[in-house]
């Protein structure tokens, strides 16, 4: 009984994608350790419009492709899964007025990319991982450069960028487990590559983005607790998409490679604790 409610309350945690927006909290808070700074109003803003803009794309291509896990939950769930999107919605709005000018125009532009993706976007090829990884760089760092108004220099183009290549390389993965279905739908670096070489592209893609990072620690412009984090949450990374296969289950991907961010985010907070 105790085991049911605890396995349930589980899967509602990452198949109503509270999990992948507490992933995407994460990365900004790691931005504002970062940037030395702070925006709680971004913060609800990022978790909220996470949670509503993936149940929206889930919702709406719910009757399309194959039969899997996370699928059957939502149909069986469909009714909560709509009222945690509507509630997360109508939160994201309020959130959203607060903004200054710049970053709501950024706001639209992201969320329009992200709204519609399922209706056609997706479809151009390769599209996806690049579209997916400029809208996550977008929200979790540069939306708080611009709301609270610091300098779009060379330094935070940087961090940018290689926060796009950390998204870019552990979306990977999940590529791979959507092979069996956009064999019929996309073309995805997995498809194009082949499973094998798909994992070695997200690796070198991961290294860039690592030797980016220590770029920067070797100019004194980040400091070593930072790339302490860096070393120790791209080897769990690298560990995660090494042993990304399309044979392993959902909560694999979902809560597996998905938790990559919160791990940066929690070594980060340490290694500024300790060193």
């Amino acid at each position: 009984m105790f085991f049911n409610v605890i396995k349930n309350t589980f899967f509602f945690f990452i198949f109503s994608n509270l999990f992948v927006a507490l992933c995407a909290l994460a990365l900004f808070l790691s931005s504002e350790i970062i940037l030395e700074t702070n925006n709680f109003n971004l913060s609800i803003f990022i978790f909220s419009s996470t949670v509503f803009i993936y149940n929206f794309q889930r919702i709406v291509r719910i009757k399309r492709g194959l039969q899997h896990t996370r699928k059957t939950w939502i149909l069986r769930n469909k009714k909560s899964v709509m009222f945690l999107t509507t509630v997360f919605l109508i939160l994201s709005f309020y959130y959203f007025l607060t903004f200054n000018l710049i970053t709501k125009i950024t706001i639209i532009l992201c969320g329009l990319a992200s709204l519609f993706y399922p209706f056609g976007l997706r479809n151009v090829p390769f599209l996806k991982i690049f579209l997916i990884s400029f809208v996550w760089a977008t929200t979790t760092f540069l939306l708080l450069v611009l709301e609270n108004q610091m300098a779009l220099d060379l330094v935070n183009v940087i961090h940018f960028l290689s926060r796009f290549l950390f998204v870019f390389a552990i979306t990977i993965p999940f590529d791979i487990r959507d092979m069996s279905f956009d064999k019929m739908q996309l073309k995805t670096l997995p498809i194009f590559f082949g499973e094998k070489k798909a994992r070695v592209v997200a690796h070198l893609i991961l290294l860039i983005s690592f030797m980016i990072y220590s770029f920067l620690f070797l100019c004194n412009i980040v400091e070593l607790n930072f790339i302490f984090a860096i070393v120790i949450s791209y080897l769990i990374a690298a560990g995660l998409i090494f042993n990304s296969k399309k044979q392993k289950t959902e909560i694999y991907f979902s809560f597996g490679v998905e938790s990559a961010s919160i791990i940066f985010y929690l070594v980060l907070v340490i290694s500024s604790c300790i060193l």
